[in-house]
């Protein structure tokens, strides 16, 4: 769920504190016109206004977005000190509002918490026993999206998929996870869904493997699961059950709060690593605040946000700074990931900077394992050539064709391939209600969400 605020308190720590807790996107607007463009969308979010922010422009741009769907307000400010002023006629508009907390100006975690918690509450969809039900009679299910990563040859190689949560209901057929994620939070299951999702992406890398298919796992980690104690331990021994080595996932955290490198939270990740895990920092930014500790980071890996692409196409100084930030991960012994990759314009801009993996909508949506096995060639019919080099196989989805490391004959998988067994897919399953955003996190047919994703919708 996304959780918006006024830039003035970036650097308040009760709110990154609460934001990491319960595992909010935090987005800042610094202008009446950035917090009408956070104010769109369908997905749930909960906004914070300070004395400052409660302005005529405000309550507008929220009048607007009651009707498209439903938020919480948390007003920072002391109630009495804005009647006083000339903004009492605001103050009656916002408490209007049913879903509204005032906590004054000089709130602590407990309160911003506690009101959070009663905001979201608000805006549940699904009961905790629809939830558990869910989980129990396996309606959850995984969808798999490819990243393809460039070679020395720029051959674009797939080794890894990431492993995206989705909720196949009997009744309202395939959910996106915007729509049940922020109650697997409020309802204390977030630890059994991730635990969930290792387990089958654990599950389907065997079946691939004795297929012929080497592919290691992303798996999104809610960083409200990073305060859990052993969770790096607890996460090798169910790999190792597997029969699977550590380094074969990596575990994908969205983290605001990068300025203190001995947080208990960063410590978390560097456990996760020290066990054999990869992590990567997700939904990256390239915003000053990322870049301050960047040298201590305990990542493997940055995936950049779209949004921070789009704006490098169109502004030179914004792409200087994105080709200094990924040569800067390279010194460091990072890899860069492109998230939301849809066109052929972002591909080639993508070779401009030097990027090393993408994944989006122009490489594949999100799909069933079968989709993924049918654009690979079987075990049998894989050469010793292509195990030699790790078994690292071509998803053949770039234009030009590129053709596949097998023996004989030569096999080219075109774009067109991979769409006719996406539509393949579509028929299987209908897509109703799916709410999901990526950013390389986009589910087959998700709508767009401009205000950007949730903590909580793609972390799994």
């Amino acid at each position: 769920m996304l959780l918006i605020a006024s830039e003035t308190i970036r650097a308040n720590r009760t709110l990154n504190d609460v934001v990491r807790e319960m595992s909010f996107t935090l987005s800042f607007f610094a202008s009446a016109g950035k917090f009408a463009e956070l104010m769109l969308g369908e997905s749930r979010r909960i906004v914070v206004l300070t004395e400052n922010d409660v302005t005529p422009e405000a309550v507008r741009t929220l009048k607007g977005a009651s009707d498209r769907a439903p938020f919480g307000v948390i007003v920072a400010a002391d109630r009495a000190s804005l009647r006083s002023s000339k903004q009492a006629e605001l103050v009656d508009k916002l408490a209007s509002y049913d879903n509204i907390e005032w906590i004054g100006a000089d709130f602590d975690f407990d309160k911003l918490a506690a009101s959070a918690r009663r905001c979201r509450r608000r805006m549940l969809r699904v009961s905790r026993t629809e939830l558990e039900d869910a989980i129990e009679n396996r309606e959850i299910v995984l969808r798999y999206q490819p990243k393809v990563e460039r070679n020395a040859g720029n051959e674009w190689l797939t080794r890894e998929a990431e492993a995206l949560i989705r909720w196949h209901h009997p009744e309202h057929g395939l959910i996106g996870p915007l729509e049940f994620l922020p109650e697997a939070e409020a309802f204390g299951l977030m630890s059994d869904l991730s635990e969930f999702v290792l387990r089958e992406a654990a599950k389907q890398q065997v079946t691939w493997r004795n297929q012929g298919i080497v592919l290691n796992a992303c798996v999104n980690l809610a960083s409200s699961q990073l305060n859990i104690p052993d969770l790096a331990s607890k996460y090798r021994d169910i790999v190792r059950e597997a029969g699977l080595e550590c380094s074969s996932f990596t575990f994908e955290v969205i983290e605001q709060d990068l300025t203190d490198p001995s947080a208990p939270h960063l410590a978390a990740i560097k456990s996760l690593r020290n066990h054999g895990f990869r992590s990567c920092l997700d939904d990256f930014r390239v915003a000053a605040s990322s870049l301050g500790t960047f040298e201590h980071l305990p990542f493997d890996e940055i995936k950049i946000h779209a949004s921070a692409l789009r704006r490098a196409q169109d502004d030179t100084v914004a792409m200087a700074v994105l080709a200094a930030v990924t040569g800067l991960a390279h010194n460091l012994g990072m890899s860069v990931c492109a998230e939301g990759v849809e066109d052929q314009k972002t591909f080639e801009f993508l070779k401009t900077i030097e990027c090393d993996k993408m994944q989006g909508f122009l490489i594949s949506e999100a799909v069933i394992p079968s989709i993924i096995r049918r654009v690979y060639p079987s075990k049998d019919e894989a050469s010793d050539e292509v195990a030699k080099k790790g078994n690292s196989y071509l998803l053949l989805i770039l234009n030009p064709p590129v053709t596949f490391p097998r023996r004989s004959p030569d096999i080219r998988m075109s774009t067109s391939d991979l769409t006719r067994a996406n539509l393949e897919f579509r028929k299987q399953f209908e897509v109703r209600n799916a709410q999901v955003s990526k950013i390389g996190g986009a589910g087959i047919s998700a709508p767009r969400n401009p205000a950007g994703r949730s903590a909580s919708n793609d972390l799994l």
